[in-house]
């Protein structure tokens, strides 16, 4: 892991240094910034592999330098924030963050996030295909099979499919998918997706009262698991 490089973005000097403690005792190369114009020049300097993010910062906000990043990188950014609002959460990921971790955190789950967030990225960047237990996605052909079989999927619900299996363990807002769906003018249209994501489970998963891939998160957004065991939506 001594190529990877991460970003750690907090303006409260004791939580860099123990950031860059336990990153570097896992052979991460770190940088560090504490204030949001300072993060913005790194990341064009150094092209971290990923972004630890704080909200809270000085002269320009965490939310701030994620909307500026987002015009033109695509690395991935947990945001760890004391802020725990489901308002705050929708917010970061409405604006491109691709985890959330409220302060106070285990080094662990922050390890895990990270580890998990570097994986997706190769993922993401390598395969054309996606293949699950029970169907596989090939972007390329824009192809949709299970078991074997064609299933058609109609131009929104491919839609929605490729956004939520590109963001493969990601949490995906309601919003985020009505905008990049069907646009700015559908934001609040909630039960398009609801309408929608019935029909996709029909079609994909083994059991659709009991989604296995295309989870709900309450009043927020969608995430999509390739291998995980079903769960109660």
């Amino acid at each position: 892991m001594s190529h990877v490089n991460i970003l750690v973005v907090d303006d409260e000097v004791p939580i860099q240094r123990a950031l860059r403690a336990n990153l570097e005792a896992r052979n991460y190369k770190v940088f560090t910034a504490g204030d949001g114009d300072e993060a913005l020049r790194l990341v064009g300097d150094k092209d971290p592999d990923l972004i630890i993010l704080d909200l809270g910062l000085p002269r320009r906000s965490g939310l701030e330098v994620l909307r500026s990043l987002r015009t033109w990188s695509t690395t991935p950014v947990i945001i760890v924030s004391a802020r725990n609002g489901d308002a705050d959460k929708i917010a970061a990921l409405d604006e491109g963050a691709d985890d959330y971790l409220t302060k106070p955190f285990s080094i662990g789950e922050l390890m895990a996030r990270v580890r998990a967030n570097l994986r997706r990225r190769v993922q993401v960047d390598q395969s054309p295909v996606v293949r699950t237990p029970d169907f596989t996605v090939d972007f390329a052909r824009g192809e949709v099979t299970r078991d074997g079989e064609a299933v058609h999927l109609t131009p929104i619900e491919w839609k929605i499919v490729a956004v939520l299996l590109r963001s493969e363990g990601r949490l995906v807002t309601q919003r985020a998918l009505l905008n990049e769906v069907w646009g700015t003018q559908y934001q609040d249209e909630t039960g398009y997706l609801r309408v929608h994501m019935t029909h996709i489970r029909r079609k994909l998963e083994p059991e659709p009262a009991r989604p296995r891939y295309f989870r709900t998160e309450p009043g927020i957004g969608y995430r999509f698991h390739g291998s995980s065991e079903p769960a109660r939506d």
